[in-house]
Parts: structure tokens; sequence; C-alpha cells
């Protein structure tokens, strides 16, 4: 079995694997980065709502809040550079409660901590005046959210990583490892042809797959969590949009609640739905479109059956339970399994893509400490 040798292995090319191998191949480190599938990031990363979050939401030192916060701000000047499609849409929180300030309030307070831009409370008058066709009592603006091309941007990752002397192997797939001595060896297998890679690092960045390495013949590596595969629905609205920024109920316990956002040619879309699955399956759920119109109504009331089509659907790689408020990104490194050289993610759903510069350079930096 032949065996390729490399400094750096990175497993897994959906944006953020392909953000971490950019990372270390920019910084002068010979990486391979592999990829099952016949294309990079074709699955949780082709498959959600293009936003660039301003990371408000989640509790304060948490992964989720901090890299949110600085990869808003990197994911702005990476595109600015390159001409990649992004715009500050701005996004408006609807609420119509004392609780729903309460939360409100609490989010212009982490943004605060992390010296966001300020997020600003709109009155329904002034509500009215921003987004005519919305009904709500009042409503939180975060200038900071907008939106990307998500396909753009996950190339030229790709092709920055290649241009400094990255490997990228796609249809390839990660069978086990081991570590012998203070290498790792891999096996991997691409269309039938077996071989393995020795690298002095290795990092696993496998979406939805990865709690498949629990099963792993190879090494054992603690911590790893059972995956609660969550499919979200998204519908297109017909005709030009009706409104002006993102539109945003409060959250649910599970998700963000159903949205609307814009695709890069400025069409709405609504969604995701959290629902949770056990399957790998993009085909939409019976009375998808009734549940859309129900929940949109509350904040659009003009919405009708007839004004939305089915879009995509995609699934998410939760790590968080159904009775759990929260969970943040699962970075396993050695100080949690014991093994240095070795990261393995886990749970990197939304903000994940607004995350994913700011990702790799912490697991970069974290490395170095090893």
């Amino acid at each position: 079995m032949d065996t390729v040798s490399t400094e750096v292995l990175v497993i897994g090319g959906g944006v953020t694997g392909l953000a971490v191998a950019r990372e270390f191949s920019t910084l002068g480190h010979e990486t391979v980065l592999i990829e099952r599938n016949h294309r990079i990031a074709e699955e949780a990363s082709a498959r959600n709502s293009g936003v660039i979050h301003a990371g408000f939401y989640y509790p304060k030192n948490s992964l989720k809040s901090l890299l949110c916060h600085q990869g808003n701000q990197m994911i702005y000047n990476y595109c600015k550079s390159r001409k990649i499609f992004t715009k500050r849409t701005g996004k408006l929180l609807l609420g119509n409660s004392d609780e729903d300030l309460k939360k409100i309030n609490q989010y212009i307070k982490n943004a605060e901590y992390y010296g966001g831009d300020p997020l600003v409370v709109r009155d329904r008058k002034m509500l009215q005046k921003l987004e005519p066709l919305v009904t709500a009592n009042f409503a939180m603006h975060s200038p900071e959210t907008g939106i990307l091309d998500v396909h753009e941007f996950c190339i030229s990752l790709a092709n920055e990583f290649e241009s400094m002397g990255g490997s990228l192997s796609l249809r390839t797939e990660f069978k086990s490892f081991e570590k012998i001595g203070s290498n790792f060896v891999s096996k991997l297998e691409t269309e039938g042809n077996e071989f393995k890679i020795k690298s002095k690092i290795i990092i696993f960045a496998l979406g939805l797959h990865s709690h498949n390495l629990m099963n792993n013949e190879g090494m054992i590596v603690k911590g790893i969590k059972e995956l609660n595969y969550t499919k979200g629905h998204y519908f297109k609205l017909k005709g030009p949009s009706p409104f002006n920024a993102l539109i945003y109920p409060m959250p649910t316990f599970y998700g963000l609640g159903i949205h609307a956002g814009f695709d890069i040619d400025g069409s709405v879309r609504f969604g995701p739905d959290t629902e949770p699955t056990e399957d790998l399956d993009y085909n939409f759920s019976p009375g998808m479109k009734e549940k859309f119109v129900n929940a949109i109504k509350l904040y659009f009331p003009d919405i009708k059956p007839s004004d939305i089509t089915e879009d995509y659907v995609g699934i998410r790689p939760k790590i968080q339970s159904p009775n759990e408020s929260f969970a943040d990104f699962s970075v396993l490194s050695s100080s949690n399994h014991g093994i240095n050289n070795l990261v393995f993610l886990q749970g990197i759903e939304s903000p994940g893509l607004t995350c994913s510069l700011a990702m790799a350079k912490y697991i970069y930096n974290d490395l170095q400490k090893n």
C-alpha cells in the first residue's frame, strides 16, 4: 500500500475544512485536504442561509460568540479584497412581548461585550417606516448582518489553498488512523484504491459524518458526541422582495426560527425550520408549505400559499440535544482527549460559515501551543 507524507492532513472539504487547510497552507505548512464527495462544500456548506451573522445570540465567552464576532469582519474583508459578493443587508429581529424585549436587551449587551456595532431597538412606528409589510410591536436592528456568495467563497478558499502548494484529494474516504511515534498514519481510499498518509498533524472537519469515527478501527478519540441531524426546509418567494432587510422572528428553543433571507440575486427565501431526522434525506417532508405559511403569517400577514415554492433542504450536524438550550462548537484538542496534534470538530453548524476564517486561526494558534 502506497504511503504519502505531509505535515498536515485535514479531513473534510466543507467550508470549515477548506478554511483550516488554507490557513495552514498559507502559513507555509505542507497540507493535504481530503473530501469524500466529488466536489468541495456540497453538504451542509452548500445548503444553508448564506448569512454573515453578528454573533449576538450566543452566551458570552462561548466559541460561537467569540469566533462569530471575529469572523464577521474577517469574512467581509476577505470577500471585499477578492471581489466576492457580500451585502450588509442588516437584520431586523422582531419582538412582541416583554419577554422578547428582555432577550433583546441581553443580545444588545452581548454585542457591546465584543465591541460589535450597536444593536438598536426600533419601535412599531419606526419599524413600519423601515418595513411597511412587516407586523411586530418592535424590532432590533443588527447592522453587521449580511449575506455572501457561499459558492464563490468556498471556491476561493480552495483555489488559494492549492495555489500555496496544498493538495486536494476528492472522492477520498477516510477509513482509520493510528499513531506511530510522533506521526499519524491514516488509511484512505479513492475510488477503490487504498493508500496511507503519514502526517504530523491531523484535523477532522467531518461535518455530517463526524460521529462515524466512534466506530473507527484505529485510535479512539475521547469526547466525540452523537449527532442529532436536524433537517431545515427552504421556500422561495415568488416575485420581487417585499423586504429591505433580513427579517427574523425571535429564536426558537432549537433554532433561529423561520426567517426571511435573501439570495444573492435579491430574491427572498424563507427558512430553515428545525425538524429532527435520522437520515441524510434532502426531500421535502409532507405538510411543509402549510407549516411555513402559518409561521410567516405571524410577521408577514400578506403571505399566501401560492406565493412560495419549494427551494431546497439542508441538514445540520447538531450536537445540541432536544432538551438543551445551547450547545457550543465542539473543538476537541489534546487537552480534551490527550492526543497531541489532533483536533476534532463537531457541531459546526450556524454560525459556522461566518466563523470559518476565525475558526481556522483559532485551531492554528491552539496547535502552536503544543
